[in-house]
C-alpha cells in the first residue's frame, strides 16, 4: 500500500506540472523511481575455475562432474572455465595436435569419453557457460621432466631462457627453462614464428571443434619471468625490434641484477611480442566465431606485470616514462583485445585497512583496475580462494568486494572449495549480499 501511495503521488506531481504557466505543454524527463526491494538486480557471470592439475584423479568419472556441476550451480555460478590443455602441453580435449594428457607423475587416468565434452553437455543442462582455458605457452612439467617439450628434440632452442648467476654470483649464466624445476611449467619462447603458429593453432582446433564454448581463456600468456627471453631466438628478434646490437647481455640486464641502458626498450619488445601473441590469437578467433569471448586472467597488480610482458591496461593508459618504461610502452596495453579480463585479486589481504599503505587487497585492487583498463574491456574480480581457508567471513567479504565492484567474479580454484576446504556457503553468501536473492 505504501508503495502504490508513492506511485500515486509522483503520478499527480507529474501531471499537475506537464504545462507551463503559459498552458504550453513542456517535455519533462522521467523521474526514476526507487523502489527499494523491486529494483531489478542485474545478474553477472560468477565463474569456478577448474584447474586440470589440481583435479587430475578428482574427475576421472562422469559421475564426479555432474555432482560438481550441480553444486556450483546450487550456490549461485553460471560460469566455469575448464582447464583443458595445461602447462604439461597435453590435452584434456579430442585432439589431432596435442597427445592425450593420461598421466600427470605417479597418477593416471585414462577416458574412454571426451572430458570437455562431457563438461559442456553437463553445463548446458544445467544452463551453466564453458570457457576452455588454455595455458598457450606451457608445454612441459618441469619437476618430473614430463611434457611435450620434453618427447621431442625439436623443441630444442624454441624454449624460453633465463639469465642466471654463475658461480661467481654475476648474471652471465644461461639455462634453458626445461631444466630449471621450481618454476610452474616448461614454457615456449613467444618471439618464435613457429611458436606463435603452433600455439594459435591449438586455440583454433578448440574452437572449431566444441562452437558451443563460450570462449577461451588465455592463460600463462607471458614470459615467465623478469630473467627470460635471452635466448638467441629471442635476442635477434629484440636487435630487429630495437635497431640496437647486442654485444654484452649485461646490456639489458647488469652483472649485478640490475636494469641496463637497454632495459626499457627490453621490457616494451618483450611485452609488445605478447601482445602481438594475443592480438593474433583473437583475429583467428573472431574469424572463426565472432561471438567467442576472449579471456585473460593475470595478477592485478599491474605495477610488476611488466617484467612478464603483460600489459593488461588500455593503450590510453600511459606511465611516466622511466628506467622501466619506455614513451611508447602504453601501445604495449592488451586490454582492448579482451572481451574479458579476470583481475586477479589473489592476496590474503580483504579490506586496504587490513594492509594500510599497500596495494595489496581485495578491496583496493577491486576498486582500482579502471584506472588502467579505462573501460577497453570487462573486467571480473577473481579471488585465491586457499588463502582464506576455513575463514567464512572472509571468503564472504572477497566474494562480495568482487562482484560489487566489478563486471563478474572468478574463484579461485574447485579443489580447494570443494576438498580442502568447505567454502560453499560462504560463496554463496557473498554472492547474496549482492545479489540479495
Amino acid at each position: 500500500m505504501r508503495k502504490f501511495l508513492l506511485i500515486a503521488t509522483v503520478f499527480c506531481f507529474l501531471v499537475s506540472c506537464s504545462d507551463n504557466d503559459n498552458g504550453i505543454d513542456v517535455q519533462k524527463p522521467d523521474i526514476p523511481l526507487d523502489l527499494g526491494d523491486d529494483k531489478e538486480v542485474v545478474i553477472k557471470p560468477k565463474q569456478m575455475w577448474i584447474d586440470a592439475h589440481a583435479n587430475f584423479t578428482t574427475f576421472a568419472t562422469k559421475a564426479k562432474i555432474t555432482a560438481t556441476l550441480e553444486k556450483i550451480k546450487d550456490t549461485g555460478f553460471n560460469e566455469i572455465y575448464v582447464d583443458v590443455k595445461p602447462g604439461i602441453g597435453y590435452a584434456l580435449y579430442d585432439s589431432d595436435i596435442l597427445p592425450k594428457l593420461t598421466t600427470w607423475g605417479n597418477e593416471k587416468v585414462e577416458r574412454d569419453w571426451d572430458y570437455l565434452g562431457y563438461w559442456l553437455e553437463e553445463a548446458e543442462r544445467l544452463e551453466i557457460n564453458v570457457i576452455a582455458s588454455i595455458s598457450v605457452l606451457g608445454f612441459g612439467y618441469t619437476k618430473t621432466k614430463e611434457g611435450l617439450v620434453y618427447d621431442d628434440p625439436e623443441w630444442d632452442g624454441k624454449t624460453q631462457v633465463a639469465l642466471i648467476k654463475n658461480s661467481d654470483g654475476e648474471m652471465t649464466a644461461l639455462e634453458d627453462i626445461r631444466n630449471i624445476t621450481d618454476v610452474d611449467g616448461a614454457m615456449l619462447d613467444p618471439t618464435i614464428p613457429e611458436v606463435q603458429s603452433f600455439v594459435i593453432s591449438i586455440v583454433e582446433e578448440v574452437v572449431r571443434k566444441y562452437p558451443k564454448l563460450k570462449g577461451i581463456c588465455l592463460d600463462y600468456c607471458r614470459w615467465y619471468g623478469a630473467d627470460y627471453g635471452f635466448g638467441s631466438s629471442t635476442l635477434s628478434a629484440f636487435e630487429a625490434y630495437s635497431g640496437e646490437k647486442i654485444s654484452d647481455k649485461n646490456q639489458i640486464i647488469t652483472k649485478t641484477g640490475g636494469m641496463g641502458p637497454l632495459y626499457n626498450k627490453w621490457i616494451e619488445f618483450r611485452s609488445q611480442t605478447i601482445t602481438d601473441l594475443i592480438t593474433n590469437i583473437r583475429s583467428k578467433v573472431k574469424a572463426i566465431d565472432s561471438e567467442k569471448e576472449i579471456h585473460l586472467w593475470a595478477s592485478a597488480q599491474w605495477s610488476s606485470r611488466y617484467s612478464v610482458g603483460q600489459n593488461w591496461a588500455s593503450k590510453n593508459y600511459k606511465p611516466k616514462a622511466s628506467d622501466v618504461y619506455t614513451d611508447a610502452y602504453s601501445k604495449t596495453g592488451f586490454a582492448d583485445q579482451l572481451d574479458v579480463f579476470s583481475l586477479g585479486a589473489y592476496t590474503e589481504h580483504i579490506w586496504k585497512s587490513e594492509n594500510p599503505g599497500s596495494e595489496w587487497s581485495v578491496e583496493n585492487f577491486v576498486t582500482t583496475y579502471s584506472n588502467y583498463t579505462q573501460g577497453a574491456c570487462k573486467v571480473y574480480g577473481s579471488i585465491a580462494s586457499y588463502a582464506y581457508g576455513n575463514d567464512v567471513k572472509a571468503v564472504s567479504d572477497a566474494v562480495y568486494l568482487c562482484l560489487k565492484n566489478t563486471d563478474g567474479l572468478m574463484v579461485f580454484e574447485i579443489s580447494h572449495v570443494n576438498n580442502n576446504y568447505d567454502q560453499w556457503a560462504a560463496i554463496k553468501d557473498g554472492i547474496s549480499r549482492v545479489e540479495k536473492q
